[in-house]
């Protein structure tokens, strides 16, 4: 499991079986980095226990007497990150849809369960890797060269960038330009603090990641690999970012 904040996760149960709710505390219960706060059996109880205790995770049935847990999710005012629980596989798209941590399908494992920690966890250290890197920083506008003309471009709306030979595309929100130039060469211009190459034919703008495995990492919806070569090195920084952060805390 990944390293994550020493703060540990307030959690809440929303589960209209008792079973179930047992199941989910004990498990709760033998991992350090969650606490439970409360369990409800409906989507009334847990609006109310939800307004006195504001969550970082929710265990969430689809299938609540009244509002669904779709529902629910339509009309909270925050949004905390939500593992799903359902006797029905068939859920789990529309899960996905809704931008969940997880899923669990009943009768839940601890092998489910320690799986949506996982994501729990690694999706709580992305949020505190890109707090940290919305924290203001000024950054002088980089030349983006491409033939005989060049645009300056602010180095904070890069998304990322893409070897093409001799040739780097530029992504930013909403367009990209084609530099001439080469990854090395744009990695020496761009500021380290915010750029991390994942690859020989890739570099990132890290506060654009919003997740990651060991063999990639998903920025605006779209898989950028990481290199075997680069895999330490990228691992390190994410951790070494996530560790920085803890300490400011």
């Amino acid at each position: 499991m990944m390293e994550m904040s020493s703060r540990k996760l307030k959690c809440v149960i929303v589960e209209d079986e008792q079973p179930a709710q047992w199941v989910l505390s004990s498990y709760i219960s033998q991992v350090d980095q969650l606490e439970l706060v409360g369990c409800a059996f409906d989507a009334t109880e847990a609006f109310q226990l939800l307004e006195q205790h504001p969550v970082d995770v929710l265990f969430l049935d689809i299938n609540l007497p009244g509002l669904t847990g779709f529902d629910m999710l339509n009309t909270l005012k925050y949004q905390p990150m939500v593992v799903f629980t359902t006797a029905f596989s068939q859920y789990a798209l529309n899960s996905f849809e809704y931008n969940v941590v997880d899923y669990l399908v009943k009768p839940i494992t601890r092998q489910q369960f320690n799986r949506a920690v996982e994501r729990v966890i690694e999706r709580a250290d992305l949020l505190n890797l890109k707090t940290q890197m919305s924290e203001p920083e000024d950054f002088e506008d980089v030349e983006i060269k491409m033939g005989m003309s060049s645009e300056w471009v602010n180095p904070t709306q890069i998304v990322y960038l893409q070897s093409y030979g001799n040739y780097v595309k530029v992504i930013l929100e909403g367009h990209s330009l084609m530099a001439t130039s080469s990854t090395r060469k744009m990695m020496e211009t761009l500021p380290a603090s915010i750029f991390l190459q994942i690859h020989k034919s890739f570099i990132v703008n890290k506060k654009y990641i919003s997740s990651y495995t060991n063999n990639d990492v998903l920025v605006l919806e779209k898989r950028l690999p990481i290199g075997i070569s680069y895999k330490q090195a990228v691992m390190s920084a994410i951790d070494s970012s996530l560790n920085e952060d803890n300490r400011k805390k």
